[in-house]
């Protein structure tokens, strides 16, 4: 009897904890039974990129997945390019021409620096259950700082959060309040040719949700390849715009991210980022350059982007031991791993500007390398680390022997 008695309490108490593990996060749990052909996507290079070495061995056999812009500023014949021309994904290395575009207007005294943001206000763009907790730590690291004023934020703080954080709900805020007509003109300015314009990311995201769009991920994908770029852009900004002010369609659409997220795979969600807007690596480096030396914006929009962009150099004591100056925005969402930089080494005295895309990666492979951010220690390593230098030119080099043997 007491056997029993014991058994009987074993089971019960290990039903209540399954109950309350698997309860707490059933969310979790679920999401990653629905994934598990995407969690095993890529698993092979797992083992194999532990280090950069390995890293450099899978940009050597996947230029299908990379672009890589490098530029030392004071010899511009020294530079490497991977896969340069190819337009891939920017992500939120999109902000990079938001600051710019709120660079110029603070130079040009159309806008102040002091002015005051309603936090409240900024939050209407937040989707619910995307990039939420990057929202919150955004506002514990502005208190932290002191940057908060009866929950409010001034433009400059806010600008900084953005460059350091790529916080969506900070993005769209100022996007809209330059407004969708901003961005021709500016492009144009700045001899961009290969590189789409923003766009809100509440309505980027809203517009590849399979159950808001009813349809599939693949169909999405397949409907919008087929429209114009004019047709997507009005689609992205109309679902932005009834989010933050259309008191039922912000509720519609929060119900059901509440319930679902996207409602897609991950595979799904990867995919259909290929509708984000775009850009090539040579044109982010050579706007990087430009905007370095002034040459295409004025020395105080010039100053403002550093300034913005040196928090790794304020944050991060490992990177003032490698560089006299450095200033990043690093991209890290599904499928995609991006970054835009400039630095000058500790050692050389010269200064680099890169742009490094990797999107549409497999899965596995993807949460292996964010989790370390990998992606960003290659980066810094291009501009100080011979070694890694010298490595990835000869798989430039290996790449172009074998084009020049597929032609012939």
């Amino acid at each position: 009897m007491r056997i029993l008695k014991f058994f009987a309490a074993f089971f019960v108490t290990a039903i209540l904890i399954f109950a309350f593990v698997f309860g707490l996060n059933w969310k979790s749990f679920s999401t990653f039974i629905e994934n598990r052909e995407a969690m095993a996507e890529g698993s092979e290079w797992v083992e194999k990129t532990y280090s950069l070495r390995g890293l450099s061995e899978f940009i050597a056999e996947n230029p299908q997945n990379i672009s890589i812009a490098s530029i030392v500023v004071e010899h511009p014949d020294s530079l490497i390019l991977y896969q340069p021309d190819v337009r891939r994904v920017m992500g939120t290395t999109t902000n990079y021409l938001l600051l710019l575009a709120w660079a110029e207007k603070i130079a040009s005294g159309q806008e102040s620096p002091d002015k005051m943001l309603s936090w409240a206000d900024i939050s209407q763009f937040q989707l619910p259950d995307v990039e939420a907790s990057i929202h919150q730590n955004s506002y514990r690291t502005a208190k932290n700082r002191g940057w908060m004023v009866e929950e409010s934020i001034s433009v400059a703080h806010a600008l900084k959060l953005l460059a350091q954080y790529n916080n969506l709900a900070i993005s769209d805020y100022l996007w809209w309040h330059l407004g969708p007509d901003h961005w021709p003109k500016l492009l144009e300015q700045l001899n961009l040719n290969q590189t789409d314009a923003p766009l809100p990311f509440s309505g980027l995201y809203l517009a590849i949700a399979p159950g808001i769009a009813e349809m599939s991920g693949d169909e999405i994908v397949q409907r919008w390849q087929s429209e114009s770029g004019e047709q997507w852009r009005d689609h992205v900004i109309e679902l932005s715009r009834s989010f933050a002010e259309k008191p039922d369609k912000r509720e519609q659409f929060s119900t059901y991210l509440k319930r679902n997220r996207l409602g897609g795979t991950f595979i799904e969600e990867r995919n259909a980022m290929i509708l984000f807007p775009k850009t090539t690596a040579r044109e982010m480096a050579g706007l990087m350059k430009n905007i370095w030396l002034a040459e295409t914006v004025s020395q105080e929009a010039s100053r403002l982007m550093k300034d913005w962009m040196r928090w790794p150099l304020e944050q991060q004591r490992e990177v003032r031991r490698d560089f006299s100056d450095y200033g990043a925005m690093f991209d890290n969402r599904l499928g995609l791993l991006n970054g835009i930089d400039f630095g000058t080494s500790a050692y050389t005295g010269e200064t680099t500007v890169q742009a490094v895309f990797f999107d549409r990666l497999p899965i596995a492979f993807w949460f292996h390398m964010s989790s370390n951010h990998m992606h960003q220690d290659f980066q810094q390593r291009l501009i100080f680390d011979p070694a890694m230098i010298d490595r990835l030119r000869e798989i430039v080099h290996s790449l172009e022997q074998n084009v020049v043997s597929e032609y012939r």
